[in-house]
């Protein structure tokens, strides 16, 4: 199973992230980057865990490969328009096409996702943060109907308080203390955000599609938004938490009918199209905040979420290493529902993502 992640690029050479990207036409961005954007999105979804003799970040589905569009300035070259990347990765062997950011609404972009859609491709797109600067009114590519638009949840199960809502939000995944490679000095990271719920949601898609090879992405939507554990109050779906919080264990275990291949269960249900003429076009914005801390490995140190000063959106690095021996299903469980670490802002305050 291949996804295709559109972002900062990736360091490939990252230990956790060795052999799992299988090619970056544009580049590698994020052996540039001081917090690892694009490196962290890559490590959700396929982090092996080599890291640290073995005691690294585990991904979600660490069998699964990744085709990395660099969509930031990359190391040599100009970067790829946002557009260009979507269309590429179209083209491409994946099947799922993970954007962890957030991008203003113009026409080149929006005939990309319908193109992907087109090709059968899975879109997830994160919901968009409260503190994102500059923030869209509607966060594209979440917002684009058939595109699984992804919220994000709390330790607690209830709604992150820094995610954007919206009738654009269909699943929620993790937004809070969630682990993650970086190219900070310790090499991992606290994040949080949609990013990385877009990024955990993808790995669950992957599995599911690894295990249901037959299925069209319109019936890995409905087994993910099927599955998913329902809000505790409210209507279902929701534009807080959508059709409710993605749950690699339901999925996998769904027995239910997955819904006719060439129907999209979003349309006509979620997502909105702008009324207003089009913004021009601007460089996609990452969703979560950058913070980093330094130290030494050691027990993990919780770095606080920035409210966006000086427009900066990045993964919070903190010096940690993640608990070593987990097999994959425990690490899921413990992913999204059992991460826990300190709330200590740290010192120096938020650090600029470019």
């Amino acid at each position: 199973m291949t996804v295709a992640v559109i972002d900062t690029g990736v360091d490939a050479s990252h230990p956790d992230l060795s052999g799992q990207i299988i090619a970056e036409p544009y580049g590698p961005g994020d052996t540039d980057e001081p917090n690892g954007h694009g490196t962290g999105i890559a490590s959700l979804i396929v982090g092996t865990g080599r890291g640290l003799n073995g005691h690294g970040v585990f991904g979600v589905a660490p069998k699964a490969r990744v085709v990395s569009y660099n969509v930031d300035t990359p190391s040599s070259g100009p970067p790829l328009p946002f557009d260009a990347a979507i269309r590429e990765a179209a083209d491409s062997s994946a099947k799922i096409i993970n954007i962890s950011s957030v991008d203003h609404w113009n026409a080149a972009s929006d005939e990309a996702y319908a193109y992907a859609l087109s090709r059968g491709k899975l879109i997830v797109g994160a919901g968009g943060n409260l503190n994102a600067e500059p923030r869209p009114e509607l966060p594209f590519p979440a917002a684009y109907p058939g595109v699984l638009g992804t919220g994000g949840y709390s330790n607690g199960g209830t709604v992150w308080s820094g995610a954007m809502t919206g009738p654009w939000i269909s699943i929620a995944g993790p937004a809070e203390d969630v682990p993650a490679a970086c190219t900070s000095p310790s090499r991992y990271c606290l994040a949080d955000g949609t990013s990385a719920s877009a990024a955990l949601t993808s790995g669950v898609a992957a599995l599911l599609w690894a295990q249901h090879p037959e299925y069209t992405a319109n019936q890995i939507i409905r087994v993910l938004i099927d599955s998913a554990n329902k809000p505790l109050e409210g209507p279902v779906p929701n534009d807080a938490l959508g059709y409710g919080n993605v749950s690699a264990r339901n999925a996998l275990n769904w027995t239910g009918d997955p819904g006719p291949r060439d129907v999209n269960p979003l349309v006509g249900k979620r997502g909105v199209l702008p009324s207003a003429s089009p913004a021009p076009p601007t460089s996609a914005v990452p969703s979560v905040q950058p913070a980093p801390v330094s130290g030494t490995p050691a027990a993990p140190d919780r770095a606080a979420q920035s409210d966006g000063d000086e427009g900066s959106d990045s993964l919070l690095p903190v010096v940690g290493v993640l608990v070593g021996g987990v097999v994959l299903l425990g690490l899921i469980a413990w992913v999204f529902l059992r991460s826990r670490a300190n709330r200590r802002g740290p010192p120096g305050g938020p650090v600029p993502y470019r």
